[in-house]
């Protein structure tokens, strides 16, 4: 899922709601997922997004679909496992 986060966290970048220490500290993370994670929560607490919105199924195959709406803009990010 590496370049989902990715693209994740370049949405986020673009948006202005993370900076390049915050992208530098996530590289060097041993827990990726967890750290997107962290950012995610944290910026809705503060009220940086409008909504985050996530779905996770484990069976039969594993998806997590992510939506993101910001103030500006809304995407969605959709991660199939085989």
């Amino acid at each position: 899922m590496t370049g989902q986060l990715d693209d994740i966290l370049q949405f986020l970048k673009i948006e202005g709601l993370v900076d390049d220490n915050q992208l530098k500290s996530i590289k060097l993370s041993a827990d990726h997922p967890k750290e997107v994670e962290t950012i995610l929560r944290d910026l809705q607490i503060r009220g940086k997004l409008q909504l985050l919105q996530y779905e996770w199924s484990v069976l039969p195959v594993e998806n997590i679909d992510i939506t993101i709406i910001t103030e500006m803009n809304s995407k969605n990010f959709v991660f199939h496992g085989g």
